[in-house]
């Protein structure tokens, strides 16, 4: 007989279990946002268990990405902002407000003027 291989859910739940310490090293309602990341990769079983990758643990990292992406599309589009159909917002980040001494001093002057 051949080897079985474990199904992705299995997968999960093993790496679930791997990570139990950091889980209740968490303060108990970030317990529930770690347990609520790991039942949603549940979701993408099926496109997981087609790459059949060496290390599940990607697929769950990409899949819990993947998930709080659509959530953040999802609650984007229903606050109306104007770059939800863009995705994310992608205008330049504000200037700092002069607390770095080297970015707030002017550029000296090189000319000479005889």
């Amino acid at each position: 007989m051949g080897r079985t291989l474990p199904t992705f859910v299995q997968l999960v739940e093993e790496a679930a279990q791997k990570w139990r310490k950091f889980r209740r090293a968490l303060r108990r309602e970030d317990q529930e946002h770690f347990d609520r990341l790991f039942h949603r990769v549940r979701c993408y079983t099926q496109a997981a268990t087609y790459q059949c990758n060496d290390n599940p643990m990607e697929a769950i990292l990409l899949s819990i990405a993947l998930d709080q992406e659509k959530r953040i599309a999802t609650l984007e589009r229903l606050a109306g902002c104007e770059h939800a159909s863009h995705g994310m917002d992608s205008r330049p980040l504000p200037l700092p407000a002069g607390d770095d001494a080297l970015a707030a001093d002017p550029e000296p002057d090189h000319t000479q003027t005889d």
